[in-house]
């Protein structure tokens, strides 16, 4: 497992070879996933073949970024003093219209966040690197065949 490297406090993430393009796109604050191009499916996180069907024929795509919250937890205890200074927060699965999900940070007040709501990403700067995270987002539509 590598070192894990801080800047300002914040924990800074490992790139990984098969999510290299996905990090390149946060730094321009773009939201990206893969697509196999043999049977469609999003593929998330970044692979080098589709878990679907095998193919290695995977391309990038440019997410727009809306979805609604999957699940979530607020944490009331952050785990390093840079996430306590911002407690409470809420992390939790995002459901991407595109068809994936994304493990996020969700920004708004706890008693707002309930599972079905619509987000749209937004993107801070955490130390040295750009990262998604997502507001609650009213007045968005649900994705087809989310509702319940």
């Amino acid at each position: 497992m590598s070192e894990i490297n801080y800047i300002e406090g914040w924990p800074q993430p490992y790139p990984l070879l098969d999510a290299e393009p996905y990090w390149s796109a946060l730094q321009e604050s773009r939201l990206t996933y893969q697509v196999c191009g043999s049977c469609e499916q999003a593929v998330w996180p970044a692979h080098s073949f589709c878990p679907h069907c095998g193919v290695q024929a995977l391309e990038w795509k440019e997410s727009c970024g809306r979805g609604t919250v999957y699940s979530f937890s607020t944490v009331m205890r952050g785990p390093t003093q840079t996430w306590a200074s911002i407690v409470p927060y809420t992390v939790g699965f995002i459901q991407m219209e595109e068809g994936y999900y994304l493990f996020s940070q969700i920004n708004g007040a706890p008693e707002d966040i309930a599972i079905g709501k619509a987000v749209q990403v937004e993107f801070q700067l955490r130390g040295k690197q750009n990262l998604p995270v997502f507001d609650l987002a009213e007045g968005i539509a649900r994705p087809a065949g989310t509702e319940r």
